[in-house]
């Protein structure tokens, strides 16, 4: 019995967050007329949108739960994706050369950073910020600076559309689960974001940890960058670390992630925050209009992360306090305050 009611707690924590999201959108949506909310092609729509955030989701997270905050993984993805489309494109609009060139480059991209990181013996900020702005100029320099513009490419939108979505997502899915579970690498995680000095002293190899986790890592953005390439124009960054706002706005699932991960580990959590986020997003963009929408979902979206960190630190005293309110005054009175 106990090991059922154990699921069940997990079940429920887990889909918490979500359906009450769905259901709150659904509520606002249909008081305002928006009665697509819901249909077939609502989520066909929103299933895109959770799979470019699960997927960049999982890069920045790779990197974030070992400690380290990498701010290159926007820059990587654009110049990925403008090499990547554009020589894809001129070659036929090839699928397979397409998905093999974002493979590649999001790979030696990513590792490019962790040798940096390891053998310029740098801090994690500065030499992810450097890479970000070396990949960020270059995007100016080739193709003219023109960037990419793949929505009318039908042959290499496919990655963007459902269901061919899906092989990007779970092939992301199964990357991120197996380091997190199946590497050594994916197992000192916890240990190097602890103490990073404490691992070394007892044994960990942080270099060999570094590259490893920058190898997923780059496979990782590889199946982002599919969809991401695709799903819109892609400008080259005439701005310096224009590509952080990439970086800041799909990391929110991860945080997300993190109050649930208890139930449900930190692979499902995130997938859970992007598809909480996206759903939000989703049903406050239909409510209200035009740039009001993008303003408003931004505000609401920072006030939610906002709850979920208080929620997830102070958690437990929040619930003590209610359990406390609401126990039987007998049983406080013979326990006490827990």
């Amino acid at each position: 019995m106990g090991k059922k009611n154990g699921t069940v707690k997990r079940i429920v924590g887990t889909l918490a967050l979500p359906v009450i999201m769905y259901v709150l959108m659904m509520i606002l949506c249909y008081a305002n007329g928006k009665t697509y909310f819901g249909s077939i092609g609502m989520w066909k729509t929103l299933i895109v949108d959770i799979a470019v955030s699960v997927t960049c989701a999982y890069g920045i997270g790779i990197q974030f739960k070992n400690g380290r905050f990498d701010f290159s993984g926007g820059a990587i993805m654009l110049l990925a994706a403008i090499i990547a489309g554009n020589t894809a494109k001129n070659l036929g609009s090839n699928p397979v050369i397409f998905c093999v060139l974002c493979m590649v480059l999001c790979v030696g991209f990513s590792l490019l950073v962790g040798c940096l990181y390891v053998f310029g013996r740098l801090p994690i900020i500065i030499a992810t910020i450097a890479m970000a702005l070396l990949y960020e100029s270059v995007t100016c320099l080739i193709f003219n600076g023109g960037g990419l513009n793949l929505v009318a490419n039908m042959q290499l939108k496919i990655f963007s559309t459902f269901p061919t979505v899906l092989i990007p997502l779970i092939g992301a899915i199964v990357v991120y689960w197996w380091y997190s579970y199946k590497t050594v690498a994916g197992k000192q995680s916890a240990i190097l974001a602890n103490n990073q000095q404490s691992a070394v002293n007892i044994g960990v190899n942080e270099p060999k940890n570094v590259l490893i986790t920058y190898l997923f890592g780059g496979i990782i953005f590889g199946f982002a960058t599919m969809i991401y390439a695709t799903t819109g124009q892609h400008e080259a960054s005439f701005t310096s670390l224009a590509t952080i706002s990439e970086l800041f706005t799909n990391i929110l699932p991860v945080f997300v992630g993190l109050l649930v991960a208890g139930f449900c580990g930190d692979t499902i959590g995130t997938i859970v925050g992007s598809v909480t986020l996206c759903t939000m997003t989703f049903g406050l963009e239909a409510i209200f209009t035009d740039e009001m929408g993008s303003v408003v979902t931004l505000v609401i979206t920072g006030i939610f992360i906002l709850l979920v960190n208080v929620l997830s630190s102070k958690g437990k005293n929040v619930a003590a306090v209610f359990e406390h309110l609401f126990r039987p005054k007998r049983n406080r009175e013979v326990g006490g305050v827990n």
